[in-house]
């Protein structure tokens, strides 16, 4: 079973043998995201795969013309890890119209004299962009799959005042806003919002029809009246967000308890405990990624194109 955030700072502190005094919340929470970013250089796992698509609406302005040449620039996402494809798709057809298989140096890309096997898709990257030549033409998106970071370990899904996005199963209903929780990491309580609750019940068996959200601003007139034999109820309520799914903190505890451990150890200057944590929690990131490269490899045979000009 899963645990809370604040259950996994406990759970950490526990592993240390120490107190709230010598170990703080906010102490255990920098050991749990020094963890999470120490695994991230090697982890390459599929559940942390993630795709962005951009129109070719969305690139047009960012897309340039010069001497006959035109070049896309794609800001880089922000949580991105590592590139695994980037490619065109035609947004009638959804089809694949290019596939970016040549990365070049930054000076070889601008360089129209430079060799390019594909001129007529490649891509490097400058500083904080990833560019794109040729750019994107008329009715063609960018398709960029990526390795990315997860959400912070503490995210939760945020409430909108507007009830827009106001789903039971993503949020907690709570009386009043003394019980909702404290963030271990922020010392913080966790951001509420009042919105109105419509309940329409069936009048024979008091079985719920329908369960719906409004802001806090709607008047009760404009909600929606019950019908024929049913009843409408309507109250005040507050709700706050639940906590977003998380790899490390839900499916992979070891990995984020053992780099958490280790880190606490290192603040507490015990090195030998620090690095018996350190070994443990890189042979579970190892025997993450070992299993990650068995499914990847089983189910058919693989083919990798090597292109160049050299001998192999």
């Amino acid at each position: 079973m899963s645990k809370t955030y604040n259950e996994f700072v406990d759970l950490v502190r526990d592993w240390t043998n120490r107190d709230s005094e010598v170990l703080s919340d906010s102490i255990v929470a920098d050991c749990m995201d020094y963890a999470v970013g120490k695994a991230y250089r090697v982890l390459r796992t599929q559940d942390l795969e993630t795709t962005l698509t951009l129109t070719y609406a969305e690139l047009e302005s960012v897309t340039i013309s010069s001497n006959g040449r035109t070049v896309t620039s794609i800001p880089i996402p922000t949580d991105l890890l590592e590139y695994i494809q980037i490619r065109g798709v035609d947004e009638n057809t959804g089809g694949t119209s290019r596939v970016f298989n040549e990365r070049t140096d930054v000076r070889t890309f601008h360089d129209p004299y430079a060799e390019k096997y594909s001129r007529l898709a490649f891509w490097t990257r400058k500083g904080s962009s990833i560019e794109l030549s040729p750019g994107v033409s008329e009715d063609e998106s960018i398709e960029i799959h990526y390795y990315a970071k997860l959400p912070q370990l503490n995210e939760r899904y945020i409430v909108t005042a507007d009830a827009v996005n106001a789903d039971s199963s993503l949020f907690t209903e709570i009386a009043d806003t003394g019980d909702a929780p404290i963030d271990a990491k922020t010392g913080a309580a966790v951001e509420t919002v009042t919105l109105k609750k419509s309940v329409i019940t069936l009048d024979a068996d008091s079985s719920v029809v329908s369960t719906t959200y409004y802001a806090s601003s709607v008047d009760d007139g404009d909600i929606p009246a019950a019908g024929l034999g049913q009843t409408r109820t309507i109250t005040s309520v507050i709700f706050y967000g639940n906590l977003k799914a998380n790899w490390f903190r839900d499916e992979n505890e070891r990995i984020l308890l053992y780099g958490a451990v280790a880190q606490a150890f290192t603040y507490l200057n015990e090195p030998d405990s620090a690095v018996a944590y350190e070994q443990r929690f890189a042979t579970e990131v190892a025997e993450v990624m070992s299993e990650e490269r068995w499914r990847n490899a089983s189910g058919g045979n693989i083919q990798i194109n090597i292109n160049g000009n050299g001998l192999i």
